[in-house]
């Protein structure tokens, strides 16, 4: 019983680790490759999970008609 939990709290602790990369490839951002790289790069960082986050959470830029 112990080793189920321990995977679980495992599981989930990677989820999120992981949740501005996940984010970004849900949403189909551009850069959603940048934020994988820097989440698993930096990730174990807080700046780097932060910076992955920012980025996974940007408006996409829509271009302006001119």
């Amino acid at each position: 019983m112990e080793s189920v939990v321990t995977g679980l709290l495992a599981l989930a602790g990677l989820a999120v680790c992981l949740l501005p990369s996940l984010i970004a490839f849900n949403r189909r951002t551009d850069n959603r490759w940048l934020v994988l790289a820097i989440n698993v790069i930096f990730g174990a960082t807080f700046l780097g999970w932060v910076v992955a986050l920012v980025l996974a959470l940007r408006k996409p830029e829509v271009p302006s008609a001119a």
